[in-house]
């Protein structure tokens, strides 16, 4: 299992270092090697039944006690055959559309890793890892939208959606971790069978985790990411949004369903929001002309949809929703290469410029056609068959059913008049204007995938006695709770239902014959209002960049003492009010000091040192500066001396003699500054110093009450000599027992001296020349 799951990184390893001298061999490869994946999870089929789960664990921090698991129940199974299943077909036209790129090894990289990404997210067992694949998604799909990174609106959308994606993300990271500080668990099994209803962070987890998943999956107000994602090669959109990315938002809420159904507010979010941006989203898409930005916002307005059915929350309004996704998975994927190939074929993607296309592109042209009689809902596609049920749902609903059966009566209206224009208008309707290459049919690897999907959209309605047991009733038991069966007949007598589908009809037919005119009455959504969230993003983007600049210039500044200031301000004040907050103030001082009045020179140190305090605070010579600093290091070393720990001392001693001698060799290499005259500089200096020394003492009379028994001082000391053949304990913690600790600070150490000798060569350098 940790192959199948995991295989896809090896598999884009492959392609990144093979793929330029075997590229055919490799594309191929790619194929294959995610088509077995998909054979080795289809030996599942039939194996899960109803609520039925595997988990497969493997080791992975056993000091957290988090293991690497796998969990694999009826939703999961579904989502990994969508992506499996849709990913061997999406890579099979990668292989012809990326032919004679140069990039084509790093392009079938980041989709492999992206595929991966996705596999480990919809079966993750704990939270840890749903996170860590969450976060992978967005990072691969950031990777894949700037993959044309000379150009600027392909790198300011990848950011774009990295950034909307990942804060989502970290929104759903602490909602996450809510959940488990509520069950008192990470893993996914014990917290889908917990009961959050007396946990104290309910409405908290509610926000973030709907923050996560509204991110994710483009609702309203973070729906601009998604369209601005088509500057992204063909194959990543038709990958996420067809069986990727946006649908591990409805993953999401579908994974958690029944464990946050009950939790108030949920419901009414979801169906306020969801039908919102069904429809919203469903008008944007009406008034483009870029195909690929139609079908972007089709993307969003169908997110929508579910969202909004999985707020009703029925069985029947589950059972649409879920439908639905598998629906939209097979058009949206079909209708996204029919687009490449329009794009690769004849040079635009502009509707207008494109028409009469069936007898030059007749593959992609039969492709189009069964995709959107498959979006518009026509029987027998399965698409009829989750209209009708999203109808009775919102027909059905407790509250607020009459919004989601309005908004879902519009968008679907306007699906109908889109489909027209995609499937009748691109290829049957007009002769457009000349597109700038001649149009011609693609190869076959480029229209053999878009007729799979959109065949099996449109006949699986009809072939449906399979899908519905082996593997629709596992998912849907899994959502609902209980074991339950989903009913695929077309019809079901003469209803309101029935009624409202033949008004769609109608509706879809006259806003594609008034296309024009309806148009130009929409054209007000398509326009950038200042209160439109992507110009509020653009906005606070700029605003956080300015006020980053701000802080830049007035932490980094240039003046070393500015930042030792700040850094022991902060330190200061976060270690100072943790201190008095948590109430650690010690109930009585000790003032006995183990200093015997009879041995008088254990004072001079102390003299030295204060001496060395008042020289630092009066002189103005940096020479005079540095020697009253090395005499606090020669007394404290001192002292060390005085109370048993000479190999303290000597380290002391020998830092401190390193650091004046190095100090005073580059004092004559520094330039010259500014004295600092200002008393109230010099003042707030003198007050910061006395706070920290005195946060510091408090601190140390607090150890003083820990009682100094430990084990670890006990194991320490038994274990020395014979597991670390030392007799110096301090020595061997360091070289033995903390060895990682040690060679970080090596490596630190390193690393700084390498940067010192490469400063100091520049600056020779350039005094040479």
């Amino acid at each position: 299992m940790l192959i199948a799951v995991l295989g896809g990184y090896l598999l884009a390893l492959i392609c990144a270092l093979f793929y330029r001298k075997f590229p055919r061999l490799i594309g191929y490869l790619s194929v294959v090697g995610v088509a077995s994946m998909a054979a080795y999870f289809f030996t599942f089929w039939g194996s899960i039944h109803a609520t039925e789960s595997q988990s497969f664990a493997y080791r992975w921090v056993p000091s957290l006690d988090v293991d690497l698991v796998f969990y694999l129940d009826g939703l999961s199974l579904f989502f990994i055959l969508l992506i499996s299943v849709f990913g061997t077909l999406i890579l099979l036209y990668t292989v012809g559309y990326m032919k004679g790129n140069p990039q084509a090894n790093r392009f079938f990289a980041y989709m492999l890793i992206f595929m991966a990404s996705m596999l480990g997210l919809v079966m993750s067992g704990n939270i840890i890892q749903l996170y860590i694949f969450w976060e992978l998604t967005s990072i691969s799909s950031y990777l894949l939208i700037g993959f044309n990174n000379d150009q600027k609106k392909a790198r300011r959308s990848a950011q774009q959606a990295l950034l909307v994606t990942a804060g989502g993300g970290l929104a759903l990271l602490a909602g996450l971790i809510l959940i488990s500080m509520s069950v008192e668990s990470y893993n996914m099994a014990e917290i889908l069978q917990a009961d959050l209803s007396q946990s104290p962070h309910l409405q908290a987890i509610l926000v973030l985790i709907l923050l996560g998943a509204f991110t994710k999956s483009a609702q309203f107000p973070f729906h601009f990411w998604l369209p601005n994602a088509m500057a992204a090669p063909t194959p990543v959109s038709a990958f996420l949004h067809s069986a990727t990315m946006v649908k591990a938002g409805i993953f999401l809420l579908l994974r958690f369903q029944p464990l946050l159904s009950d939790i108030a507010g949920w419901s009414t979010t979801l169906m306020l929001v969801g039908s919102f941006t069904m429809v919203f989203a469903a008008v944007l898409s009406f008034v483009q002309f870029d195909i690929k930005r139609i079908l972007a916002y089709i993307t969003v307005s169908a997110l929508g949809l579910m969202v909004a059915a999985i707020g009703i929350g029925s069985d029947i309004a589950l059972k649409a929703a879920f439908l639905y996704l598998l629906v939209h998975a097979l058009y949206k994927g079909s209708l996204f290469l029919v687009a490449g190939n329009l794009d690769h074929e004849s040079g635009t993607k502009d509707i207008r410029k494109l028409g009469r296309l069936a007898k030059k592109m007749p593959w992609t042209a039969a492709a189009a056609v069964m995709a959107s009689f498959c979006m518009a809902g026509f029987p027998p596609a399965l698409g009829f068959i989750a209209k009708e049920k999203l109808y009775e749902a919102g027909l059905h609903a407790p509250h607020l059913g009459w919004v989601v059966t309005t908004a879902s009566f519009t968008a679907s209206a306007l699906y109908v008049g889109i489909a027209f224009i995609i499937g009748y208008g691109i290829f049957f309707g007009k002769k457009a204007q000349s597109p700038p290459k001649k149009p011609h049919p693609a190869p076959w690897m480029m229209w053999l995938p878009p007729i799979l999907m959109a065949g099996t959209g449109l006949f699986i309605g009809i072939l449906n006695g399979w899908l519905k047991t082996d593997i629709l009733n596992p998912a849907l038991s899994n959502i609902i709770g209980k074991a339950t069966e989903v009913d695929l007949k077309f019809w079901h007598g003469f209803n309101w239902v029935l009624v409202l589908s033949l008004v769609t009809y109608l509706v879809g037919f006259g806003v594609f014959m008034f296309r024009d005119k309806l148009r130009r009455a929409f054209s007000f959504a398509g326009q950038d209002y200042r209160i439109a969230p992507e110009h509020l993003y653009f906005k606070g983007l700029d605003k956080l960049t300015a006020l980053s600049r701000v802080a830049s210039v007035f932490f980094q500044n240039g003046y070393l003492r500015n930042y030792i200031f700040t850094i022991f301000t902060f330190l200061v004040v976060l270690v100072g009010g943790t201190y008095f907050y948590m109430g650690l103030t010690p109930e009585r001082i000790e003032t006995s000091l183990p200093i015997s009045y009879n041995r008088l020179y254990e004072f001079i140190p102390l003299t030295i040192m204060l001496l060395g305090i008042v020289m630092v605070f009066y002189s103005r010579s940096r020479l005079n500066i540095l020697l009253s600093a090395s005499m606090l290091g020669f007394g404290v070393a001192s002292v060390f001396v005085f109370f048993s720990a000479p190999d303290v001392s000597m380290t002391q001693f020998l830092v401190e003699t390193i650091t004046v001698v190095l100090f005073m060799l580059i004092l004559n290499r520094l330039p010259q500054h500014e004295a600092i005259d200002s008393q109230k500089r010099r003042f707030s200096h003198i007050i910061l110093a006395l706070l920290f020394g005195g946060l510091m003492t408090l601190i140390l009379l607090n150890i003083r009450e820990v009682p100094l028994e430990s084990e670890f001082k006990d194991f320490y000391l038994t274990q020395s000599k014979p597991k670390g053949k030392g007799e110096n304990v301090v020595n061997v913690i360091l070289i033995d027992f903390r060895a990682l600790d040690t060679l970080g600070e090596i490596t630190v150490l390193g690393i700084t001296a390498i940067g010192i000798v490469a400063l100091s060569s520049l600056n020779i350098k350039k005094k040479k020349e």
